[in-house]
């Protein structure tokens, strides 16, 4: 049945997508699509005294981890400190940090004195005063757990999210992957924002 000049008048129909797959994204969708191997610390986050940080420059994919654990624990507490502001410290267990760069020194003191497992995304590495509080301390550089083939996985995954119907959708190759990952070293938003504008101009179904 031919599809309709209606239905083509829709944002993204003629590439058979409700929406630009590198747009904005809620977090429930993030945590959906989040492609993050996260089973070992999961275990890990059992034990009294243990805090994994994940490391790295905005953009890198801290909030992604950070989201997916999150996820798996319904006793954790969550927090997200904006840029600028101040935010209390969750309650629950393990307690998640996001931006944890901006915790104020008595929040520093206060949480890392802590006997409660946690969680931190951070630009700054607080392996020293973590292990000085007695916590035992595993870093993770998020740089280092992105790859073409799990880029490409990821890519892909976004735009199989806002597909419109069967059909054929757009793709992202795999070299399209290494390439990007090569201009933007493991910057995923700014491959996403690269993207987003060669969706906004894509005029039919192709392989990228």
């Amino acid at each position: 049945m031919p599809v309709s000049q209606t239905t083509y008048s829709l944002p993204y129909a003629h590439l058979n997508l409700r929406r630009n797959p590198f747009g904005e994204f809620s977090e429930d969708e993030r945590t959906a699509l989040a492609l993050v191997d996260i089973e070992p610390i999961i275990e890990r986050l059992n034990n009294p005294g243990y805090v994994v940080q994940f490391v790295g420059e905005k953009g890198y994919g801290k909030t992604t981890h950070l989201l997916a654990i999150r996820s798996r624990l319904s006793d954790a507490g969550y927090v997200h400190i904006p840029e600028g502001q101040r935010a209390g410290l969750p309650s629950g267990c393990p307690i998640l940090i996001d931006e944890a760069q901006r915790l104020t020194r008595w929040q520093q003191f206060q949480v890392f004195r802590s006997n409660t497992p946690m969680v931190l995304g951070t630009h700054r590495d607080f392996k020293e005063q973590l292990r000085r509080a007695g916590r035992v301390v595993e870093t993770i550089e998020v740089e280092l757990r992105t790859d073409a083939d799990r880029l490409h996985r990821l890519l892909n995954a976004r735009i199989q999210w806002v597909r419109r119907g069967d059909g054929r959708v757009p793709s992202i190759t795999l070299p399209t992957a290494d390439n990007l990952l090569k201009e933007f070293g493991p910057n995923i938003r700014g491959i996403l924002h690269q993207l987003y504008t060669a969706f906004q101009n894509l005029n039919e179904i192709a392989d990228l």
